[in-house]
């Protein structure tokens, strides 16, 4: 009988792990609120950024993209499979935001060309868009949140606009079974400081 209970305390212990794993979201919940996700959040980036709308491309990050899946499955997903998935012909990959957006302090001399032209400063980026960062991934059984951020950057002027926004995406099932957003809601807008 000695022998007995502590098998029986061990098989015990694992009954909650087990359910606890019961509540993992699959590749499948992911990839189904992604194509929206990608969507909503470069037309909220394009409609909000001011008078003129960045007419550049789409980046992707695809390494937080790939990082959120991990926050919501449990396990990695492949990086191209994500991209693959992400629903948006005219989107362009980058595996670090500094392929798309490199912004750099152009302090210029007072004497220089560019000081004596009224360009004395501030940024620049190489060019202009909508570059979209995944930051997190939250859920329960019946809703999955997703927080990214969006950098819309605007070459045509100087210094360089770049407008963050932070948008939190909320999805839940319908009746059907497909991941329909809920609600949206903007938790940092372009004007607001960072």
């Amino acid at each position: 009988m000695t022998r007995v209970r502590p098998i029986l305390f061990a098989l015990l212990s694992l009954v909650p792990l087990a359910a606890c794993d019961g509540g993992r979201h699959t590749d499948a919940d992911f990839y189904g609120v992604l194509p929206d996700a990608v969507r909503f959040a470069d037309q909220d980036a394009r409609d909000n950024v001011g008078e003129k709308k960045p007419q550049g491309p789409l980046w992707i990050d695809v390494k937080s993209f790939a990082g959120g899946g991990w926050q919501l499955t449990g396990h990695t997903l492949n990086r191209d499979s994500v991209f693959a998935r992400v629903g948006s012909t005219n989107a362009q990959r980058v595996e670090t935001p500094q392929e798309a957006v490199v912004i750099q302090d152009t302090g210029t001399v007072a004497a220089s060309p560019e000081a004596v032209a009224g360009f004395s400063g501030g940024r620049w980026v190489k060019a202009y868009g909508v570059l979209l960062h995944l930051n997190t991934v939250k859920a329960d059984s019946k809703e999955i949140a997703i927080t990214l951020t969006s950098y819309a950057t605007d070459r045509r002027v100087w210094p360089t606009d770049i407008c963050r926004r932070v948008l939190r995406l909320s999805y839940q099932k319908d009746d059907a079974g497909s991941w329909r957003r809920t609600h949206d809601e903007v938790r940092k807008k372009c004007e607001d400081p960072d």
